[in-house]
């Protein structure tokens, strides 16, 4: 009994391995790995009504994280450096004489 589990381990592991090498970038001439790639992005994506939308790769994500924050920062220094000005208004409004000699 402890020979057929072992045989049974022995063959689930060599098809797991077999899984791992079918899903693991092909090997080129030289030993680097070639990485496939799938149109605009990683992965197979998911159709909706025959358009496929794919995952934008690691790249694309973090200029989209880096992008948007150096907005951020830019709004929250312009309000810090303009923030009167946008509540209140240009400053000549506010230096005219109130007292009606028109």
């Amino acid at each position: 009994m402890a020979a057929r589990s072992a045989m049974g381990f022995a063959a689930g592991a060599l098809r797991q391995t077999a899984t791992q090498l079918r899903a693991a970038p092909t090997m080129v001439p030289g030993g680097i790995a070639r990485q496939t790639r799938s149109m605009g992005g990683g992965g197979p994506g998911v159709t909706h009504e025959g358009l496929t939308l794919h995952e934008p790769g690691m790249f694309h994500k973090g200029w989209a994280y880096g992008l948007g924050g150096l907005t951020w920062f830019w709004i929250f220094y312009r309000f810090y450096k303009d923030g009167d000005t946008l509540i209140y208004g240009h400053a000549p409004h506010f230096e005219h004489d109130d007292d009606d000699h028109h």
